[in-house]
């Protein structure tokens, strides 16, 4: 389920209310023309146009009047007006997604309104610049530009610009998955607010507290903050804020497994969103929430067609988190659907997304952790020199009067202390974000390397075990059309015997494939439930049936009756029909095979012995090595691809079991696997 992308958008909330309530107030802004001429007041009156349709949500019309409205500003040489405009713009960029232009304009802003000496809107614009280096997954520069903004705000005694700023600093606490810290900053937020009787900051601050909340246990009852923040935002009628907190709300019940409460409100979170305009963004999110719910209710007809809203909309946007989601859920319904070259397809396109990420996230995470070392120093530097700017102070005071000195010295005493605190915690907290990062980077290696050798292997397989099959089904179907008349019974019965075996080795790897790429990519659902064994390896022993009869192979089932495992009965069922498909594959005409049970320290063992042609010991030992494809022709020239032994050692350790192989060439392997018993 998406949550995280939503939070992002909701922040756009905060900045939409307050940014222009910034100009709106801004008596103070100096106009440095020499004249107020007509010029001057015609500017005013466009940019008033300009804001009336911002507030109707017209905000490709109000960026046409903040365009014409900078023309003439430049032209009359209006300072304050020249810096109104350029904010005006850039936020229209950002509300438009286009964040990296956004940055630019608000630069622009920035210089002039420094030229003005105006600090409130400098420090607001710092504050923007660092929303939109986040959106951007910049964390390196947003963080700089926050804490910047903050310094200036508290200069200013601004509380609701404190306010956002911990807000903000809650946000990378929250993306860093530090949900205590990130709950103690929301709090420290929420305290302003309530003093500074903002409703919206308020309702915007439960919502931000219940998503801390939720994220870090899903059975909390934080559900309660986001009806409050719901309360408050339809007493200001929020309908964006209302709709982000109804899709909360449903991937709060997702995660309890209530899918109908869950559904009731995504739906009511879409409705609301057609109250509103230019949010496609929150739109993509509830649809790949609608088709995660009913992809989770087998209902798979609606998860492609709300998996497909959400995917438009994220191509459009660029937002490459959603668009993996909805290729990862796409490629599992498929799958399930039985279209598995569809499901192939776009497991490819998830799989290059996916390695794209973590390549991504991995550089940007160093770039924040070197960040966060240099703000480090830097914040240090400033504490000593002010510091020791306060203590001349202190000094020239004591030559005036000496009993100050005494007043002076206690207030540094206690301001020393508490930077001292300050400064440890800020340094306790560094130091758990490089261990932290450190950690995740390792991991992320890690896990790129494996990856990679999956990919490898997954694209080695398509490239080469699948191409024979087809190719000679092509081949012989080529043949039997052009020659059809020509052929005798004998011949062409033969052909499609041939064509009959192409297919079924094709649609085995297909199978083996799918579930393999669903097992890597995290998909497949590990379900443990009571399994009788014996009954189970008979299932699967029809299965393979006509395989063994095809080379009059007896299969012998000797598991103990009333024996029950503790496992996954779609792996077990791989797992067993794997390792008897492969018995056959090597045992000899008429040859036997074994199936036999034990039970030691509450595990089963279940052993598959034949009687077939047997392996050196160097070829067992990269038997279950990815890196190595070990595949070898059966007695009467069947062929594989060296998946299913992968398979089969991936989903034993996943039931919490072991194997091995024990063989002896020319006479014959056994593999055997263990599973936990059931225990009631």
């Amino acid at each position: 389920m998406i949550k995280n992308s939503a939070f992002l958008i909701l922040f756009l909330i905060t900045f939409k209310s307050s940014a222009f309530i910034f100009l709106s107030n801004n008596k103070d802004i100096p106009n440095n023309l020499n004249n107020k001429n007509a010029d001057s007041i015609r500017v005013a009156e466009i940019i008033e146009i300009g804001n009336k349709h911002y507030y109707k949500e017209e905000i490709d019309s109000s960026y046409y009047f903040y365009k014409n409205a900078l023309e003439l500003a430049k032209r009359i040489d209006s300072k304050s007006q020249i810096a109104e405009c350029l904010f005006n713009i850039a936020y229209y960029h950002q509300e438009t997604y286009k964040f990296n232009k956004a940055i630019e304009y608000f630069n622009e802003a920035l210089i002039h309104y420094e030229a003005l000496n105006n600090l409130k809107m400098v420090a607001q614009i710092k504050n923007l610049i660092g929303y939109n280096y986040s959106t951007l997954t910049e964390g390196d520069k947003a963080i700089d530009y926050y804490f910047k903004s903050l310094t200036l705000f508290r200069k200013l005694n601004n509380k609701e610009g404190e306010a956002y700023n911990f807000v903000d600093i809650g946000n990378l606490y929250y993306e860093n998955e530090n949900y205590n810290f990130a709950e103690k900053y929301y709090n420290d937020a929420l305290d302003i607010y309530i003093n500074l009787k903002d409703t919206l900051g308020i309702s915007l601050t439960y919502t931000n507290i219940a998503n801390a909340i939720t994220d870090s246990d899903a059975t909390s009852n934080a559900v309660e903050y986001y009806f409050k923040s719901i309360e408050l935002q339809e007493s200001i009628e929020d309908n964006e804020g209302i709709a982000l907190n109804y899709n909360n709300i449903g991937d709060y019940y997702m995660k309890l497994n209530n899918y109908d409460d869950a559904k009731v409100y995504f739906n009511k979170a879409l409705e609301k969103t057609t109250e509103l305009t230019n949010k496609e963004g929150l739109k993509a999110i509830i649809y790949l929430n609608l088709s995660d719910l009913e992809k989770s209710i087998e209902n798979y007809n609606n998860a492609i067609f709300y998996g497909n809203k959400s995917l438009d909309i994220s191509n459009k946007l660029g937002l490459l988190d959603i668009k993996k989601d909805n290729l990862k859920n796409l490629s599992f319904i498929y799958e399930k659907r039985g279209n598995k070259l569809k499901a192939l397809d776009i497991l490819k396109q998830y799989t290059v997304i996916n390695d794209t990420i973590l390549k991504t996230n991995k550089r940007k995470k160093v770039l924040l952790f070197n960040a966060l070392n240099k703000l480090e120093e830097s914040n240090f530097k400033i504490n000593e020199l002010s510091l020791k700017n306060e203590n001349e102070k202190k000094i020239m005071y004591f030559l005036v009067i000496a009993i100050s000195i005494f007043g002076f010295l206690v207030i540094v005493l206690i301001y020393q202390q508490t930077s001292k605190k300050k400064a440890y915690n800020l340094l306790e907290f560094k130091n758990y974000q490089i261990q932290r990062m450190n950690r995740e980077i390792k991991l992320q290696t890690d896990n790129l390397k494996l990856l990679n050798d999956t990919k490898d292997k997954f694209f080695s397989i398509i490239a080469h075990d699948l191409k024979n099959p087809f190719n000679s089904i092509r081949g012989f179907t080529e043949l039997l059309i052009e020659n059809m008349a020509t052929y005798d019974e004998e011949k062409r019965l033969k052909f499609l015997k041939i064509i009959k075996g192409s297919t079924t080795k094709a649609s085995d790897l297909l199978n083996n494939l799918l579930i393999w790429a669903n097992s890597q990519s995290g998909t497949l659902k590990f379900k443990p439930v009571k399994i009788e064994l014996v009954k189970q390896v008979s299932d699967v022993i029809s299965l393979v049936e006509i395989q063994a009869i095809n080379k009059e192979i007896s299969i012998y089932n000797n598991v103990y009756h009333n024996l029950f495992v503790n496992a996954d009965v779609n792996m077990l069922n791989t797992i067993l029909r794997n390792l008897l498909s492969n018995a056959i594959k090597f045992t000899k005409l008429k040859g036997e095979i074994y199936i036999t049970s034990s039970i030691k320290d509450n595990f089963a063992t279940v052993s598959i012995k034949d009687t077939g042609v047997g392996m050196t010991q160097a070829y067992m030992e990269d038997l279950f090595n990815i890196e190595n494809k070990n595949s070898g022709i059966g007695t009467a020239n069947e062929q594989g691809s060296g998946l299913g032994l992968i398979l089969c050692k991936d989903f034993v350790e996943k039931n919490g079991g072991k194997i091995w192989v024990k063989s002896t060439l020319n006479k014959g392997s056994e593999f055997v696997f263990s599973l936990p018993v059931y225990q009631e």
